[in-house]
């Protein structure tokens, strides 16, 4: 049994390939887009982990940063907004929303205790400590 392999075999699977990239269904940019998105909404995931998770994936820098900057400093119409270490308004208000229900599964705990189980969820998902202290504040003020 004699295997042989022609030029002219190994040239469909790269123009396949190629008419793939062009046509934009292998692209990085929108793989890196859609991971941060899905992170981001389903699991809370900060810019960090994501930026990790891509790294492990093979994606690079260039398109990690960009899609982590569409997702966290951008609204849902994709305008540019204020924006806060790194986070959007809308971001940190959604951001809040889960902060919170942390906040306030420790209701019968000291409020050194909630603070640090709350500090250590954020951390461990990923952002940053300007991040982190802004949302405490919010938890620990009267008005929350």
């Amino acid at each position: 049994l004699r295997i042989s392999i022609h030029f002219t075999d190994l040239l469909e699977p790269f123009f396949v390939f190629v008419l793939c990239v062009i046509r934009g269904f292998i692209n990085d940019n929108f793989y890196a887009e859609a991971f941060t998105r899905s992170r981001w909404s389903s699991l809370s995931w900060g810019p960090r982990r994501i930026k990790q998770a891509l790294f492990k994936k093979g994606v690079s820098n260039e398109d990690s940063d960009a899609a982590i900057k569409l997702v966290f400093e951008k609204d849902n119409q994709c305008k540019e907004t204020e924006v806060s270490h790194g986070m959007s308004k809308e971001a940190m208000d959604q951001l809040y929303v889960q902060a919170s229900k942390r906040w306030l599964q420790g209701r019968d705990l000291p409020v050194e205790n909630r603070k640090a189980r709350v500090i250590r969820w954020l951390q461990y998902r990923g952002f940053n400590w300007g991040v982190v202290s802004q949302l405490i504040k919010r938890l620990e003020s009267p008005l929350s």
